[in-house]
């Protein structure tokens, strides 16, 4: 049991470095750099990072139901009329979305979290937002380095 936990811890501290490294490589970004598209038939940067906060809100949403009722406003990130968000903003629903994770996924132990989430269990919830969230971050990166910035590094 000693090294399950102390793997969890470092899955976690990984977590919370990506995290961070998200909100790095999009803190700095002007609205014209969000919104740069290099070819018509990729997404801009801005899309993509709204698109991970979007991902993260309805992978939530649909896993744990109304206890997650408080992301629902981040649903409509993804749709076609939205208009585009700021860094700030972006900023903002990355720590929203994180906030949501670490305080609900990651409270307590895990005995604690499996009791709760009986009927989808906790490492299913934790993968889904990860298999969603990384790709994105590459193609985050991908795009952010054809215009000569940084992207997320970890």
């Amino acid at each position: 049991m000693i090294r399950a936990a102390i793997a969890e811890a470092r899955v976690f501290e990984s977590w919370q470095d990506y995290q961070e490294a998200l909100k790095r490589a999009i803190a700095p970004l002007s609205d014209e750099q969000l919104q740069q598209q290099p070819l018509p038939t990729l997404r801009t940067p801005g899309e993509i990072a709204e698109h991970i906060v979007f991902g993260r809100a309805l992978h939530l949403y649909r896993t744990l139901g109304e206890e997650a009722a408080a992301l629902t406003p981040l649903l409509t990130w993804d749709d076609d009329n939205d208009p585009p968000r700021s860094a700030v903003e972006i900023v903002h629903g990355l720590e929203l979305t994180w906030r949501f994770i670490s305080d609900t996924l990651m409270r307590g132990t895990t005995t604690d979290v499996l009791a709760e989430h009986e009927e989808t269990p906790i490492v299913q919830i934790i993968w889904g937002l990860l298999d969603h969230d990384l790709p994105h971050a590459g193609e985050l990166s991908l795009l952010l380095g054809a215009q000569g910035l940084p992207g997320v590094e970890i």
